[in-house]
């Protein structure tokens, strides 16, 4: 057991979860800093028709990137528990059946994604122009897929052993390298949206091998035998029994706002765009509450797994205060600067004024997603996923058909309504329930 682990176990949980989440929160930045940049240098190098297809292309690659993201932080939180159970054998053969299933899943949505995105995003009545520019990237990021999916499992897993520090150092040295190639690939050689894909694509290959590489030299229980690839089918249902409920909880949340997208394109092409130009805000803003969840869900499984009931609770109430003075202090900043957030994506004024209604209208009200961040994350360091899953289902379900009511209506105000009625919603149904689970655990 290493000394994080030993932190996680024994340390008190505020300064613990503070040392732990600030690597997660950084490194969750970064991982944004992939999609900015892109907009960023879009928008400045190309102009706005490349630019409206990046925002169009955003929430089909939002939602497989969520799907792969889901799946590792639910495998995660059986990881966690059986590193602080000390199963190490188990453990290994988890890494082993997660591994090569997660890989052959991806390869399969990336298939997928080949054969329908296009139609899809031509069903919805966008700008046929926008669409070619947004395949053109499209098909470069799901020709790569499955290296999304290795650097998110591995640094989900190395997390879950306790070490936060790593994948957040991988994170920087990749963004760093992908704002350069972007500038290289998009502003100098002049190879377009391709360059831009490239450059994602490439930095998802280098992130890949570095943990990879890591985990095999510092982490003993990580490395494989060919014992260890014998299929075992309750294992990979137990695994499966982990994976599928959060990835699909991920998977809904962007499956609303590619819903939602949709019901905007009669607004206009510059409101569609500003909206999805705030939605990087939003994505950026729960950097922040997302790296405390993921920590807490850290703590919560390595302690639920080890048998220390009583700092369950003490956690999860720990994330829950951690949680709102974050969103004290976001919310101003966001509230005071909503206009010159978005202007740092494009320059052209209807965009800005569609993006800063949004994101200036829902700054405070960000109180309730941080809440549900949390609350979510309790359940899934316990190991209810399905639970996290279902609340997810009904608040997009909310959201999408307010959305419809709304917005011809209100417009870009509707959206903010309907958003903000889907986080009270989930917070509505899991909030005092949380409180009644949490009180269960004690010493």
């Amino acid at each position: 057991m290493n000394d994080r682990t030993d932190a996680l176990l024994s340390a008190p949980p505020l300064p613990t979860l503070l040392r732990f989440s600030l690597p997660i929160i950084l490194g969750n930045i970064f991982q944004q800093l992939y999609n900015i940049v892109d907009a960023m240098a879009v928008g400045r190098f190309l102009g706005d028709l490349p630019l409206s297809g990046i925002s169009v292309a955003s929430p089909v690659m939002d939602i497989l990137y969520a799907l792969l993201l889901g799946a590792s932080i639910g495998v995660g939180v059986l990881v966690a528990q059986l590193c602080g159970a000390g199963d190490w054998d188990r453990l290994r053969r988890v890494h082993a059946a997660a591994l090569l299933g997660g890989a052959g899943v991806t390869l399969g949505l990336s298939a997928l994604g080949f054969a329908l995105s296009e139609r899809v995003l031509l069903s919805q009545g966008t700008d046929p122009a926008a669409v070619a520019q947004a395949m053109r990237y499209l098909r470069v990021i799901l020709g790569g897929l499955v290296f999304c999916f290795l650097s998110n499992y591995f640094a989900s897993v190395l997390r879950s052993c306790g070490n936060s520090r790593t994948p957040f150092v991988v994170l920087l040295t990749s963004s760093t390298l992908h704002a350069a190639l972007d500038v290289l690939l998009c502003g100098v050689l002049r190879l377009g949206i391709y360059g831009v894909a490239c450059s994602t694509v490439f930095c998802q290959i280098f992130s890949t091998v570095w943990l990879a590489l890591y985990a095999e030299k510092n982490l003993a229980f990580l490395c494989l035998s060919r014992a260890d690839l014998r299929p075992d089918g309750a294992l990979a249902a137990e695994i499966f029994g982990f994976a599928w409920a959060a990835a699909l909880q991920q998977a809904v949340v962007m499956i609303g706002r590619f819903l939602v997208q949709g019901m905007l394109t009669p607004l206009g092409g510059e409101a569609v765009t500003g909206y999805n130009m705030s939605l990087r805000t939003e994505q950026f803003l729960f950097c922040f509450s997302q790296g405390v969840s993921a920590a807490m869900v850290v703590g919560l499984s390595q302690n639920l797994g080890h048998g220390n009931r009583s700092r369950v609770r003490r956690f999860y109430f720990t994330g829950v205060a951690v949680e709102v003075t974050l969103l004290a202090l976001l919310g101003t900043a966001t509230r005071l600067f909503a206009p010159e957030i978005i202007g740092l994506f494009s320059s052209n004024a209807a965009v800005i004024d569609a993006g800063a209604r949004y994101t200036g209208t829902m700054a405070y009200l960000y109180l309730f997603a941080f809440l549900g961040e949390v609350i979510q994350g309790f359940f899934r360091g316990i190991g209810r996923l399905r639970l996290t899953m279902t609340a997810s289902l009904l608040q997009v379900l909310l959201r999408v058909a307010l959305s419809y009511l709304l917005i011809p209506v209100w417009g870009v105000y509707g959206i903010c309504v309907a958003v903000a009625a889907g986080w009270v919603l989930l917070v509505a149904i899991e909030g005092a329930y949380s409180l009644a689970v949490a009180r269960r655990f004690r010493a």
